[in-house]
């Protein structure tokens, strides 16, 4: 009897100590490789200055005089720099090959610095920087310096990190809590809390009608709203960490989620950078931050892992595309480099980006089912008119680096509004609902057409984009108000790069300062040109701007800047009655190419309250917005629709013509589309049933018989 009760102890400890043993490796391989990300993150160089910089400045007590450790401000909080310093300072003495490794004054630093940062216990009015930034940066300081840490000390440390809950959370905040859950399971070697950890910071790589990532693979913070580049690179930025740090063990990323993070690195964030500069459309209050546009920093240096090495490792079928973005980041390539033709609507976004080799446009728009760009923190205070159509059209990418400061902000680019005096202070932080649903577009991967019906801040406007290969036709009816400003619409607000050309009834001349022109053929500005296809009164400008970071960000230099800018707008003048306008820009074209342009293959077949339609003669291609339902006749061929939608037409010369059609209100189930065109035999009706649920709103492609 007591043979077996031996034999049954002996078997239990062989079945659990491969558990255990394998527990064990799955620490210490996720240790090393948080370790060792960390210490790439700093050059040699860079450790060497700032530690000969800040470590004699040190008190014996741990701290620095230059922070001010009560301080509690929302943004750009100081006390946050004595853990940077602290960081920094653990790299030098981990570092293998660094001149401070095993440095023991240097140790004796940090944990001087440690105590006192303890003692204190710094507190932001920010939640972020106590329940998020202060635990990680207390986890990393501790995972660099666990060899030389008294116990009490870390002990201590490692219980003041418990702040914040990734379960209360969601997105890309969910994921950094998680991760400061997950520093503590590797210091503490907690298998219970690495399960949980590693479980939560994993969950965001999920599709959601919340925030986090969309079921168009748009990205949503703060509510329904666009955040690609902003809480969107925290989610890519963390994952793709996460994900190297348990590769090879147990906690590993799936196949499928691997597979959803690279669709939406690839095939969203990434198109939204043209060369190295994003879409400002993208940025959410961050657009208010100096140098934010610039995405250089992604693809890091030669030494230190970046996003895109971390995506090749985690993702490594896609390192050719990953590559290629690279390339155009570090500008070792232009910034058409591999960049295919597409076209992709967001249907839960509302947003569309259209890419082509020569240029980007991207556009950004609002409905009830999204909020519009927030203000919060005293960031972004100036914009109020960001989600009405916002178009981002780029050529090398710098067209809108840093030139947020010096904006007239009631003239972003692509937007119709009211023309103040002064630029208007936002009144909703976090995020303003959108006030009409009739928003969205159709598009077949490479070609398409948006419509947004505007209603907000006493303008009303239906408003449509239609995109081919080397133009954007941009048209606009029913612009409607009874403000006591003029009503404009803006082309283009951008950086000043060249001469700025004007025809006027066939005849070209420069523009200096600012000048009214009453029907202009076209203008052209940086190679962009901008071809006014219905009479329009026009104001251009080109000369210098002022302003100042503060003023659109409070945190911020109230430093005066000033810069040469490209202003190009259409006055409605006051109180207009359905009025509108139709305009393309054509992007790539120097000025040789656009005096010698014509735009023969662009027809506007119709451009009314209930009906916007353009032709495509050289691709044989319609493109319709259907307000209402209605019929459109262009020379025999005919196209209707029973319900308000959008349609995309191809092959319309031929017997195959292809269908795709959306619904931007989100509600329909079935819309009827009728098509007569001399070589069809008959008219033919299609019943298209609409795609609904997660993807109301979203392309379908229908047969024709």
């Amino acid at each position: 009897m007591q043979i077996r009760r031996n034999i049954k102890k002996v078997a239990v400890i062989f079945l659990l100590l491969p558990f255990h043993l394998y527990a064990q490796n799955d620490f210490s391989v996720v240790r090393k490789n948080i370790v060792e990300n960390l210490q790439e993150r700093m050059t040699d160089a860079a450790i060497l200055k700032q530690v000969k910089k800040n470590a004699p400045t040190e008190s014996t007590d741990g701290s620095w005089s230059d922070i001010d450790y009560k301080e509690n401000s929302i943004t750009l909080w100081k006390p946050a720099t004595h853990l940077e310093r602290l960081q920094l300072f653990a790299v030098a003495v981990t570092k293998p090959g660094s001149i401070y490794f095993e440095n023991k004054a240097l140790q004796s630093s940090i944990i001087a610095g440690l105590r006192y940062w303890y003692q204190q216990d710094p507190k932001s009015k920010n939640w972020w920087h106590n329940e998020i930034a202060t635990p990680q940066g207390l986890g990393e300081i501790m995972l660099l310096s666990q060899n030389f840490l008294p116990t009490s000390l870390q002990d201590s440390l490692v219980d003041r990190m418990k702040r914040g809950n990734p379960y209360e959370k969601t997105g890309a905040n969910k994921l950094d809590e998680a991760i400061h859950y997950l520093y503590r399971a590797c210091i503490t070697q907690n298998a219970l809390l690495m399960d949980s950890a590693v479980q939560q910071a994993f969950q965001p790589i999920s599709f959601t009608t919340e925030e986090g990532l969309q079921y168009d693979y748009s990205y949503m913070q703060h509510g329904p709203q666009l955040q690609i580049s902003s809480y969107g690179l925290v989610f890519l930025s963390g994952e793709y960490k996460v994900a190297s740090w348990v590769s090879g063990t147990s906690y590993a990323l799936s196949g499928e989620k691997k597979k959803m993070l690279n669709t939406y690195f690839t095939q969203t964030f990434l198109k939204t950078i043209r060369g190295r500069y994003s879409d400002f459309n993208v940025e959410g209050r961050g657009i208010s931050r100096p140098d934010i546009l610039d995405k250089k920093g992604i693809a890091g240096s030669k030494k230190a892992q970046s996003l895109i090495d971390l995506a090749k490792e985690v993702n490594p079928a896609e390192a050719a595309t990953i590559s290629s973005a690279a390339l155009r980041l570090t500008e070792a390539e232009g910034p058409g480099y591999a960049v295919s033709a597409t076209h992709t609507q967001f249907w839960k976004g509302d947003y569309t980006i259209h890419l082509r080799k020569k240029y980007s446009f991207n556009f950004r728009t609002v409905s009830t089912r999204t909020k519009r760009t927030e203000t919060g923190n005293k960031e972004d205070l100036l914009g109020k008119f960001l989600a009405d159509g916002s178009t981002n059209i780029q050529r090398s990418g710098s067209e809108y680096y840093n030139i947020m400061p010096i904006w007239e902000w009631d003239k972003i680019p692509g937007v119709t509004s009211r023309d103040f005096k002064e630029d208007q202070p936002m009144t909703v932080e976090w995020g303003e609902m959108g006030s009409t649903n009739f928003t969205g577009g159709v598009s077949d991967g490479i070609y398409g057409c948006a419509v947004y019906d505007m209603d907000y801040n006493q303008v009303q406007e239906n408003k449509s984009w239609f995109f081919f290969d080397d133009e954007v036709v941009c048209l606009a009816s029913g612009i409607n108000s009874n403000a006591p400003e003029n009503i404009t619409t803006t082309l283009n607000q951008c950086w000043l790069k060249t001469d700025v050309k004007v025809s006027v009834n066939g005849k070209i001349k420069d523009v200096k300062q600012e000048e009214n022109i009453a029907n202009p053929n076209w203008v052209w500005q940086d190679s962009i040109g901008y071809v006014f296809l219905q009479p329009a009164n026009v104001n251009i400008s080109a000369g210098t701007q002022s302003g100042n970071w503060a003023a659109i960000n409070a945190s911020r230099s109230k430093e005066e800047i000033s810069g040469n800018v490209f202003k190009l707008w259409i006055n409605h003048g006051v109180r207009p009655n359905d009025a509108g306008y139709a305009y393309m820009v054509v992007p790539g074209v120097d000025i040789n190419e656009m005096t010698s342009y014509n735009n023969q293959n662009i027809k506007i077949i119709e451009n009314s309250n209930s009906i916007q339609a353009v032709k495509n003669e050289k691709l044989q291609m319609i493109q319709v917005v259907f307000h209402k339902a209605g019929i459109i006749n262009d020379n025999g061929v005919i196209v209707s629709a029973d319900k308000p939608c959008v349609v995309l037409l191809k092959n319309i010369d031929s017997k195959n013509v292809s269908i795709y059609a959306a619904d931007p209100s989100q509600k329909m189930r079935e819309v009827t589309i009728s098509i007569k065109t001399q070589l069809l035999n008959g008219e033919k009706k299609v019943k298209c049933k609409l795609p609904t649920g997660n993807f109301a709103g979203s392309s379908a492609t229908f047969p024709l018989n």
